[in-house]
């Protein structure tokens, strides 16, 4: 969601209620997290299910949720567009921290059959190289080509020292090389998000 103008305190606790109700009134597992070093207007708000039909009734139960319509309602001048996605773990990643570290990637539609397998590699490599387990994720719906990496870091600088170790091992660098074919070139995007308290 991209947040209007000046209104991003009242917009994180509008996001914050709805993720709260959510989750203990309804059981889900919603997590909110903001933007930073990038769109200083945007929210994310995703939800976990283990099946679509899962997905599909917890819609049903916040279509009839009078409580969150009235809020939804309230609250529309806070925001001044929203998309809605839905996305399928491939991998998934650690537990949640604090920060979330996330490569997207455009895939090469015609080599999708070799792109999945090899973002798996990569992954299981973080993995093994930093002992933090990374998540491979890919759309359903919108571009589907879209494929992301998802690591999460208790902070910055973990984050950063994280992709330091990374940046400068040689077998690392290497998958850039061997990836040409799979992905378009110049698609690749990283975003970091904080998790809403």
């Amino acid at each position: 969601m991209t947040v209007a103008a000046g209104r991003m305190e009242d917009a994180i606790g509008v996001t914050s209620w709805v993720r709260d109700r959510l989750n203990n009134e309804y059981g889900g597992a919603y997590s909110a997290s903001v933007n930073i070093g990038g769109d200083p207007s945007a929210i994310s708000f995703a939800g976990r299910f283990d099946t679509l039909g899962d997905f599909e009734a917890m819609r049903a139960k916040i279509m009839a949720d009078q409580q969150i319509a009235a809020v939804l309602r309230m609250s529309s001048d806070l925001r001044t567009s929203a998309q809605d996605s839905i996305i399928q773990v491939i991998k998934p990643p650690g537990e949640p921290k604090t920060y979330a570290g996330v490569n997207q990637v455009m895939m090469n539609m015609a080599n999708v059959g070799e792109a999945v397998p090899f973002a798996l590699e990569i992954a299981n490599f973080v993995d093994a190289k930093l002992g933090n387990p990374v998540g491979v994720m890919n759309a359903v719906t919108g571009n589907r080509a879209g494929m992301a990496w998802v690591g999460f870091s208790d902070s910055l600088d973990e984050m950063a020292k994280n992709n330091e170790t990374l940046e400068s091992d040689p077998d690392y660098l290497g998958f850039f090389k061997r990836s040409e074919s799979l992905f378009v070139p110049g698609s690749l995007e990283f975003a970091i998000w904080q998790a809403l308290p």
